[in-house]
């Protein structure tokens, strides 16, 4: 296997050198991924005559109705989603600290870029290792360089799955454990009112605080995503596992066939009578036991050994694997928003550490976005004086000092916050009617604890008729004097006490088909939706 290795990386060193420089530009990409996307946005905005800023500044008629260009709105857009990403409030730092906190995640750390380059070089190991073993196998009749490259590429390939799966399976087991909390906590609330396991799709790391009252098992079920039953599922684990031991069985299998067809050839190559004629046959034939026996067993120790060999490379493939699961148990979260609140807050000693960086972050971007919009709209200016505008056109590109990056975003919170306002007086303004049922309360009907007049048998507060004899069962309604506050009863006509004339002040909304009466201002029945009279 040395001189295989020896080979490969001789024969393969710039393929080798280009798998894994790709491989640690790759991981750095996605380490950097919003600085990179930042950096591409400012680079095609800055590209000569294809750039972003030469094709918006041929439009200088589309206007919106906030009195701005739409190329100006379309620049100010693709920058405020980097600006938006750090127009982050002191109070967002608490918010992050709370909410890992609550998802029990406060000190846990995503998957470090030192670790990463660590897997990828078991991958490559891995994979040069697996190439051994495949090679011959792959592709059969093909030449040896061939062969040797199908057999690096396939393995790669296994490699990386395995990594994945790995690093997947990790993930699940830590998830698990979190689940197991959350149910070993529950079970252990030894409350008789407590709720059931249901999270509250509300939570988010911007009200991270609506759920304070609950209970910690309930804080961590509102920030996991987990199934209907909230127990732990395993499939991952399980296809990683057979994926695992098939791989380990197979390669040490094709090992071992290897190894029996060299020492076949060998033994193959050694059966050549190499004994003069003229000695007596007994002695010839018992030289030649003695020399195969000798061969045999140095055969049969390099068979053992082999095996023994193939059996610790097993062990050290399947060890490699169950590393991989601990780095996926031991690093990243499991919480919805955990990633983000670790961004936001993990750099920072201090509030005022937080506050400064943002700070100086949107001023950055602002600086960069301000740089842009005065570019497009000087392109834009010279593009007017060269075609035929009309006059307010031209006006708006003169006029152009207030039409800033810095308005566009005070536009766009205030838009925000009227937004949610809207949102928000819609919700208070819009019942269904079982929310309208609820909120009726029916004060002047004595309809509790309703018993028939005719057997005594309790009956329900909606009931018509007596489900034992079939009496009409008829409710006392009293009437309220408004004057003194005397309870009359339904049939009063002027009050007892002060002789106020109630006739016609105290009309009392009633259903005209189940005949309860509600209070005044009330509009429909909560039993059948039969819109009220007033009798």
């Amino acid at each position: 296997m040395v001189e295989f290795l020896e080979e490969i990386l001789a024969t393969h060193k710039v393929l080798l050198s280009i798998i894994v420089l790709t491989l640690i530009a790759a991981v750095i990409v996605m380490n950097y991924w919003d600085r990179v996307k930042f950096w591409w946005t400012c680079t095609w905005y800055s590209f000569p005559v294809i750039g972003k800023i030469s094709k918006l500044s041929k439009d200088i008629t589309s206007v919106d109705e906030k009195g701005w260009f739409s190329s100006e709105t379309t620049l100010c857009s693709d920058f405020h989603r980097y600006y938006d990403r750090f127009d982050k409030d002191p109070e967002h730092y608490d918010r992050c600290k709370s909410y890992l906190s609550k998802a029990d995640e406060l000190g846990r750390k995503p998957f470090p870029l030192v670790m990463w380059l660590i897997v990828f070089t078991l991958v490559i190991l891995e994979a040069l290792g697996f190439a051994y073993v495949l090679a011959g196998f792959t592709i059969p009749g093909a030449s040896e360089a061939l062969q040797q490259y199908g057999a690096f590429g396939i393995a790669l390939i296994i490699s990386i799955i395995l990594v994945g799966f790995t690093h997947w399976t990790g993930h699940e087991v830590y998830k698990n454990s979190i689940l197991k909390k959350i149910r070993t906590y529950y079970s252990n609330d030894r409350r008789e009112d407590k709720k059931n396991l249901e999270p509250d799709s509300r939570v988010k790391l911007e009200n991270n605080n609506i759920d304070d009252e609950e209970k910690n098992y309930s804080q961590l079920l509102n920030r996991v995503t987990t199934n209907a039953t909230v127990t732990p599922t395993w499939i991952v684990s399980i296809v990683t596992a057979i994926f695992v031991v098939v791989i380990a069985i197979g390669a040490t299998y094709v090992r071992g066939q290897v190894l029996e067809k060299q020492l076949t050839e060998e033994k193959s190559m050694t059966q050549t009578n190499v004994y003069e004629q003229s000695l007596p046959s007994a002695i010839v034939q018992s030289q030649e036991n003695a020399d195969t026996k000798a061969f045999d067993e140095a055969q049969d120790s390099d068979r053992k050994g082999g095996w023994a060999t193939f059996i610790v490379l097993a062990v050290l493939f399947v060890f490699i694997q169950l590393l991989g699961i601990l780095f996926g148990f031991k690093w990243g979260f499991v919480g919805k928003e955990s990633q983000i609140a670790f961004e936001d807050s993990s750099d920072f000693r201090t509030k005022q550490d937080f506050v400064n960086y943002f700070k100086r972050e949107k001023d950055n971007i602002v600086k960069i976005a301000e740089q842009k919009l005065k570019l497009l709209q000087q392109r834009m200016y010279q593009k007017g004086n060269m075609i035929s505008t009309s006059a307010k056109e031209m006006d708006m590109l003169k006029t152009k000092d207030y039409r800033t990056f810095k308005e566009y975003v005070k536009n766009e919170a205030r838009e925000n916050v009227n937004f949610h306002n809207d949102i928000e007086k819609t919700k208070e303004q819009t019942y269904t009617k079982s929310e309208f049922k609820r909120e009726i309360k029916v004060d002047n009907v004595k309809n509790s604890n309703l018993s028939c007049t005719n057997c005594s048998a309790t009956l329900d507060e909606n009931s018509k008729f007596c489900n034992s004899c079939g009496t009409e069962v008829k409710k006392e309604v009293l009437i309220t004097c408004t004057k003194c506050g005397t309870t009359l009863d339904e049939n009063s006509k002027f009050c007892s006490s002060c002789g106020e004339s109630i006739l016609k002040k105290n009309l009392i909304p009633t259903c005209p088909e189940c005949k309860t009466t509600y209070e005044i201002g009330v509009k429909f029945c909560s039993n059948d939706g039969k819109e009220l009279e007033l009798v």
